[in-house]
């Protein structure tokens, strides 16, 4: 199956083609908030002149993250599944940040992971990885969490941050804490993470419904009006 990839949730803005689980191309923007601009041009360069007749199917990453930013990138990618008749798979932002984290950063397994995202003030959207032969496993549901009530719940061994999050996460621990921080490479978004991820799902026969696929915010998307 050849996928397309989007990840749009953080300032990073990112499309990948994957097939069969190899990643063909990505594109990777880490320059502000360029999703509206950028994003399609991105997904022409991955899929390439007459590519989108192959595509089977779209994956794209639901949240946490930029209110905006994930507005944009499941609508593009409900309206082009939609237009090419192709399934569509909603990604766990955080599920494929860990992902991304542990494969850049060859982790061993038995590994903590923690990715976290920046949720403004001293919270932080966040969800703790193990690292195991297979991938990484979630331990707990994404939660919304102040700095100090995670410290909390990471107590009891070393724990590597990944994420727009981690800065604030391992500032608040200070030196001597038992977590430690990724490499640059790894401490991002990735569009390729999120194809693969979707196309397990797929394969699984775990579609979403297109009409029914929408950002999962975590916190309340307000609208400020005068």
């Amino acid at each position: 199956m050849t996928l397309l990839g989007i990840e749009t949730s953080t300032a990073v803005c990112s499309a990948a083609l994957v097939t069969d689980g190899i990643v063909v191309r990505e594109s990777l923007l880490d320059e502000g908030r360029v999703h509206a601009e950028a994003l399609m041009g991105q997904i022409a360069e991955v899929i390439g002149p007459g590519g989108a007749g192959a595509l089977g199917g779209v994956a794209v990453s639901i949240g946490p993250g930029s209110f905006t930013g994930l507005r944009i990138g499941v609508s593009v990618a409900k309206g082009i599944a939609y237009a090419r008749g192709v399934p569509i798979a909603g990604v766990p932002t955080l599920g494929a940040l860990a992902r991304h984290a542990a494969l850049t950063d060859n982790m061993k397994p038995g590994t903590r992971l923690l990715a976290a995202l920046d949720a403004r003030r001293d919270e932080v959207y966040c969800q703790l990885f193990d690292v195991t032969d297979a991938g990484t496993v979630a331990c707990w549901d994404v939660r919304d969490m102040t700095l100090a009530a995670l410290e909390g719940e990471l107590r009891g061994g070393p724990v590597r941050v990944t994420g727009d999050g981690a800065a604030k996460v391992l500032a608040h621990a200070g030196a001597g804490s038992l977590l430690g921080a990724v490499s640059p490479e790894a401490n991002r978004c990735s569009a390729a993470s999120v194809a693969i991820l979707g196309e397990r799902r797929l394969a699984a026969g775990e579609a979403d419904e297109l009409s029914a696929l929408e950002p999962r915010y975590i916190k309340d998307f307000f609208l400020k009006t005068r």
